[in-house]
């Protein structure tokens, strides 16, 4: 305890600290890491104000840490952000179990990051701060110190000056520039349009869409969703990535401005793979056919031409979207990025539209024979019809063994719920994390999810008003009575800000999780290159453990913080020896 009865103490990254949050009976006052090189490593400081004391002004400083040999960890590779509680107003609809969420809703949960770098505190509350450390891939491998500066202006009293220890332990091995397990969350571009006001492919909006791009390269996704078509329908000419002009006798002219600077903005951040939109989906409810989306398209006027299903029949529309598929491959190809571009087809198909969806698929194929199909399927009879096949999660029963030109990958959305793994923000961290041990564990490939930032009124919602993240974690789907309600955080995984895109929680456990998995890939590749001997041994040992009991399958995974952190740090270690040995 410091002046006027404020508390303060550590935690680890995926611990989550809560409003009410007290101080453990055996709580730490320092930070202590161990990072590799090319890797970012967190803690947490909580800070408990007592009841009657408040604090108007909180800020923080990042020093450099003192490395070995007169080396150094300069304060750019430190960074720090207050935290902010998200409302949330339900678990999810299928949890019944209070063990699969941390508490009853309606509650607060933390989550946010927030720009401020000062922010007031009220009493009778914990206020977390979530820092890191960002290791360059040539720092020096060794120990590092230095120190967290807080400083508390506390209403109507003195100030408070917290120097927080931290202890940075830098191994000798580096984690590559491009992980081993692709990585893609659903961007919606349209979202800036109607929160931040801006217009469409304006300077303004593409100011945004860059600083997307280097959010998600800094968080290990390496490919983006990319509509060529307009996500408005065949009624409007709104803008889209791929401007498609019938000339007088019937072709078609293609203007790839726009979508040349899509490419280059994620390129150029590091998301190095276009992941071509959805081509086709259902006519009507979940169950309906599966028919290739409406789109629109204009005439050397600049007129709209309708292509609705009402005024073209599907033979008509099926070579108009031949051709656009075809001149962007090509297109693609010219610029040299066709050997990184997968394309959908339509999302989720069920066993009552299967055949349409093999159909719309067969066709795909044809026009683009090269390109790997990619979906969300769960259904059996489809497997052979899709080359990087995305079940969710908890259907993948082993490891898989598929090679080249085929994949498996995983996803979560709305669901799996209960005692599997997923990234709301009412479940404890671990449950997040843990999707990429088990990415690891079953041999998959990627990691697909649909929500970066829809920040919308979920389909449904009664009365078109606006919806942030910042107040309503479902997109509003809580009002929707058609539907069960999303559960909180489904839609996005990061928040907008005034300035920057504001991360969060999750999306900081997304990238630990990628980063673990990166840890286990490089073990595993070490110890089969390693001779036989003692080291070689443990790693073996060590990576059995955490196929046997850390990640097993997605019903029994560890659910332990502390063993789950542990496994890490010997994972480090092995590798770290295993490295110097060779």
């Amino acid at each position: 305890m410091v002046a006027h009865g404020i508390e303060y103490w550590t935690t680890h990254s995926l611990d989550k600290v809560f409003p009410d949050s007290e101080r453990p009976p055996r709580a730490r006052d320092g930070i202590s890491l161990k990072a590799a090189r090319n890797e970012t490593e967190d803690a947490q400081v909580a800070i408990r104000l007592p009841r009657g004391v408040e604090v108007s002004r909180a800020s923080y400083a990042l020093t450099a840490l003192a490395g070995p040999d007169g080396a150094e960890m300069p304060s750019e590779c430190l960074t720090a952000h207050w935290q902010w509680p998200i409302y949330v107003t339900h678990n999810p609809p299928a949890n019944r179990d209070p063990a699969t969420y941390l508490r009853k809703a309606p509650a607060f949960f933390p989550d946010a990051f927030l720009e401020e770098r000062e922010i007031r505190i009220r009493d009778e509350w914990t206020q977390p701060l979530w820092f890191s450390v960002s290791v360059p891939a040539d720092a020096a491998p060794g120990h590092y110190a230095g120190c967290l500066t807080i400083e508390l202006q506390v209403r109507d009293g003195d100030p408070v000056r917290l120097e927080v220890p931290v202890g940075l332990e830098v191994w000798p091995f580096a984690l590559p520039d491009r992980f081993h397990l692709h990585h893609t969350e659903w961007f919606w571009p349209e979202a800036f349009v109607r929160l931040h006001g801006v217009e469409i492919w304006s300077e303004e909006h593409w100011a945004w869409i860059e600083k997307v791009a280097a959010d998600m390269a800094r968080h290990k996704q390496d490919m983006i969703l990319t509509r060529f078509t307009p996500w408005g329908g065949p009624e409007t000419l709104r803008p889209s990535l791929v401007r498609m002009t019938r000339r007088a006798d019937g072709a078609f002219e293609f203007n790839f401005s726009r979508l040349d600077r899509w490419v280059e903005t994620f390129k150029a951040a590091g998301v190095e793979w276009i992941e071509g939109g959805h081509v086709a989906r259902r006519v009507g409810g979940w169950h309906s056919q599966i028919n290739f989306k409406r789109f629109s398209v204009c005439d050397r006027q600049g007129d709209l031409i309708p292509t609705g299903r009402d005024a073209m029949p599907d033979e008509e529309f099926e070579p108009i979207v031949e051709a656009l598929l075809k001149a962007v491959y090509a297109h693609l190809k010219e610029r040299g990025w066709h050997g990184k571009y997968v394309q959908h087809v339509a999302d989720e198909p069920s066993p009552e539209n299967a055949e349409s969806w093999r159909r719309v698929a067969g066709l795909v194929k044809e026009w683009l024979p090269d390109v790997p199909r990619i979906d969300a399927l769960m259904v059996e009879e489809l497997e052979d019809h899709c080359e990087w096949r995305v079940p969710q999660i908890q259907e993948i029963e082993g490891p898989s063994a598929l090679q080249e030109p085929e994949q498996l990958w995983s996803y979560v959305c709305l669901a799996p719920q209960g005692i599997y793994p997923n990234r709301f923000l009412d479940y404890a961290s671990i449950r997040n994390r843990i999707i990429f041990w088990l990415s690891w564990t079953l041999g998959l490939k990627g990691f697909l999810h649909w929500g970066y930032n829809a920040w919308r009124a979920w389909t449904g919602v009664p009365v078109p008003v606006p919806i942030s993240p910042w107040t309503d974690a479902t997109g509003g789907s809580i009002y929707c009575q058609d539907r069960n309600p999303l559960p909180a955080g489904d839609p996005h995984i990061v928040y907008p800000g005034r300035e920057t895109i504001c991360s969060s929680i999750r999306w900081e456990v997304v990238r630990k999780g990628f980063e673990d998995y990166e840890y286990l890939w490089l073990l595993d590749d070490l110890a089969g290159k390693a001779p036989q001997g003692a080291a070689r041994r443990r790693a073996e040992e060590l990576l059995a453990r955490v196929r046997q009991e850390i990640a097993p399958d997605p019903a029994t995974h560890t659910r332990d913080d502390q063993l789950l952190l542990a496994t890490r740090e010997q994972i480090g270690e092995a590798i770290a020896e295993l490295w110097t040995d060779g």
